[in-house]
């Protein structure tokens, strides 16, 4: 599938970011459009140096941040792999077993050493790191390599990643493979196999989470829409095939309905009890998108920054394309699970569902992080999302088995206060409950600390600045003539 060239054409945003020098930028004339902006400097050495430096303690972090046991439904994958590489008996579980069948090399690995499980309970934290190093392999000659180093540390120290690499649930492999597929398979410049790579690592996510269907068939309608080509029903169909061909093969039925009798028990909520999609779609969205204990404006609060102007002046028009894809995908999310049941994702941190939104929130993050025209509001929404980020992502780290029990007790009878109160949530939890910390959870704190002071240091210089010429103006020069009734 055949991405459109490079050459493709753009209007000029006449933005300029902090790390670009003028002398970078292309001249434009007002009414014409010139080819994208070549990518800009670096930001120096010394700021390269830091930012690797800060990505690489990151991931040690997380490498060696002490596991919990499994759970859930990471657990229930990690014994259908062992029934299945084990006992040789084809596991009946509703759960795709893609994802975890390319766990296998570290289950041959974990024979050896003893114990499959401390092995593979590294799986996701491998897929991550892979993931990291594709972005960097795909953007480091399209984009402003600041720009791509702030992105990567916002994805290892201020996203719910953390809470991902520690178990062995799936959406860490579905939001890897389609993520980076989705940029592989349509940034312009790749070469045929790494396109066609792109598309098989799209349909192997999408098929390890068949409900993400529907998200693809959004992406897929955009691209056929935006290229005016049909070729891209045929990733969609593949999916399709995909799943079916599994659920054949495993359960015996290319059209089986894993989760037809799956449902909740019965608790304060006036919607619980019921099976399958039950729930009422418009209050499902607003849950996803509002509520305190799994809403993406808490865990994922980039996603509501307007982004896509600097990211074409400072990525280029097809890298904001490609950000625009992953709004669209995680857009399909959210409406097929709004009406599910279980639309909070069970007993799990955060909104486990809508893992991949990491991608857009982390992109639109950083890039208005180095938006030197911004102005004061802009600049403090900026402040207030990237405190908002890293404290989540430390949360994700540190509390993540942190629970109100009172929540789960009887039954689960009152599951939806850690849904929907501020007191209950997740975020919030540990400043209510004021937990005592280790050692290795003070050095983490400290270590997420620092990350924030260096991503919002050119905020706080932008504001400073901005907060200093306002009280030289008039504006701040309030005398008693001023006020009314």
């Amino acid at each position: 599938m055949d991405a459109p060239a490079a050459g493709e054409l753009r209007e000029e945003s006449g933005e300029r970011t902090e790390s670009e020098e003028p002398a970078d930028e292309p001249r434009v004339r007002p009414g014409r459009v010139e080819p994208d902006a070549p990518p800009g400097r670096s930001g120096g050495r010394v700021a390269a140096v830091l930012d690797w430096v800060l990505i690489g303690a990151g991931m040690l972090l997380l490498a060696v941040y002490p596991r919990p046991p499994m759970m859930g439904d990471g657990l229930v994958r990690y014994q259908a792999l062992l029934q299945l590489l084990e006992q040789r008996q084809m596991p009946e579980t509703a759960y795709s077993l893609i994802g975890p069948l390319f766990a296998a090399p570290l289950w041959m690995v974990g024979r050896w050493y003893g114990d499959p499980q401390p092995v593979l309970a590294q799986y996701n934290l491998l897929l991550f790191g892979f993931g990291l190093v594709a972005l960097q392999l795909l953007l480091r000659d399209r984009m402003d390599r600041r720009l791509l180093r702030r992105f990567l540390l916002v994805l290892v120290a201020g996203s719910m990643a953390a809470a991902h690499v520690q178990d062995f649930y799936g959406e860490m492999f579905t939001a890897t493979t389609v993520g980076v597929g989705l940029l592989a398979a349509t940034l312009p410049g790749t070469g045929r196999p790494t396109r066609l790579a792109g598309w098989a690592a799209v349909v192997l996510g999408v098929a390890n989470t068949p409900a993400s269907v529907v998200a693809l068939g959004l992406v897929v309608g955009v691209l056929c829409f935006r290229e005016r080509r049909l070729r891209y029903l045929s990733v969609l169909l593949a999916a399709g095939v995909l799943i079916a061909g599994e659920a054949w093969l495993r359960l015996g039925d290319p059209l089986h309905r894993a989760y037809a009798n799956n449902g909740g028990g019965q608790t304060v909520m006036p919607y619980s009890g019921e099976p399958g999609f039950s729930y009422p779609l418009l209050l499902g969205v607003v849950a996803i998108l509002f509520s305190f204990g799994k809403g993406l404006l808490w865990f994922t609060p980039g996603l509501f920054l307007p982004a896509r102007r600097w990211l074409a002046e400072r990525a280029g028009r097809w890298v904001a394309g490609v950000w625009l894809l992953w709004l669209v995908f995680v857009a399909g999310l959210v409406l097929v699970y709004a009406s599910w049941w279980a639309w909070y994702g069970g007993l799990y941190w955060g909104p486990r569902f809508f893992l991949l939104a990491i991608l857009p929130a982390g992109l639109a993050l950083a890039v208005r992080l180095g938006a030197v025209e911004a102005g004061p509001w802009a600049n403090l929404a900026t402040l207030a999302v990237a405190v908002l980020s890293v404290w989540g992502a430390a949360n994700s780290l540190l509390y993540a088995q942190l629970w109100p029990w009172t929540c789960y007790d009887n039954n689960y009878y009152l599951e939806s206060l850690c849904h929907f109160t501020p007191e209950f949530s997740p975020l919030w939890y540990p400043l209510v409950e004021r937990p005592a910390l280790t050692g290795v959870q003070r050095v983490a704190l400290a270590g997420y600390a620092v990350v924030l002071l260096w991503l919002v240091a050119p905020v706080l210089g932008r504001l400073a600045r901005q907060a200093a010429a306002a009280v030289r103006s008039d504006r701040w020069v309030w005398s008693p003539r001023d006020w009314r009734w």
